[in-house]
């Protein structure tokens, strides 16, 4: 059984209406925690090898379990992605590892990328209700799976692309019948870089697909991007470093979010 999410609901000024009436938005504001050899770092670009210690204004640790204790007290986000860049890299699976932290925040739910490949590897998270697995088009080698009866809303798809090169299988990009319920497209080129949410190819999509949920990784700044990916139609944003330097503080989120 699927562990149920909350949404935040967002309120923003509809700047075009005559009279500014205020307009009520739902995006789903999801953190990411990327770990490589058991601690945080903080992902910038597409190359993972360069990725430094995190550094927060949110926590002084980089140890899994403190950040994300310490950021579910700075504000209690309902679902957190995670991505274990050593599976995403085929060094290793850790579902212990996973299954404790799973154990330790049993009121929050994890969106895990552990690089899955296959379908015997997804079995080994199902008795796990607080997490979804999420399967990267990078590293997916089954992609018949994702046409199992309940892969639609059991497992996320995320689309991922480096240097505007998609990377997995092509169809996965262009042919609906793929697709999960939930979808993320991974620009890898805005991870950490400040350049905003690749908002096009949000448009794209949505011209393909509206009865997906699709969510945005990578580019989210500040709160008027929040604000514009919500209005192109994304359902939720992922956000690392917008969170982590302080460029996305409470007091904004709090502006903007109203459980």
């Amino acid at each position: 059984m699927l562990f149920e999410t909350h949404w935040f609901s967002c309120r923003v000024m509809n700047f075009s209406d005559p009279d500014k009436r205020r307009m009520h938005f739902m995006l789903q504001i999801i953190p990411v925690i990327d770990i490589r050899g058991g601690i945080v770092v903080h992902a910038r670009g597409g190359n993972r090898q360069n990725y430094p210690v995190l550094k927060s204004v949110l926590t002084p640790s980089a140890e899994p379990a403190e950040v994300i204790s310490d950021l579910l007290a700075w504000l209690p986000f309902p679902c957190i992605y995670i991505a274990d860049l050593d599976a995403i890299e085929q060094r290793c699976q850790q579902e212990s590892f996973y299954r404790e932290l799973c154990r330790q925040f049993p009121q929050t739910a994890f969106w895990l990328d552990s690089g899955i490949k296959r379908a015997h590897e997804v079995a080994a998270y199902d008795d796990i209700s607080n997490l979804q697995l999420v399967v990267g088009s990078e590293t997916l080698v089954e992609t018949e799976m994702l046409m199992q009866a309940d892969s639609a809303s059991r497992l996320i798809l995320s689309l991922d692309k480096k240097k505007e090169t998609n990377l997995g299988n092509g169809e996965l990009f262009s042919q609906p019948k793929w697709w999960t319920r939930k979808m993320i497209l991974m620009n890898l080129d805005r991870v950490g870089a400040d350049q905003g949410p690749d908002l096009q190819w949000l448009r794209t999509l949505l011209s393909q697909s509206q009865a997906v949920d699709w969510y945005l990784a990578g580019g989210i700044r500040n709160e008027a991007d929040l604000i514009q990916a919500q209005r192109t139609g994304a359902k939720g944003v992922l956000i690392a470093s917008a969170l982590h330097t302080g460029a996305l503080s409470k007091a904004s989120l709090k502006r903007l979010l109203k459980k």
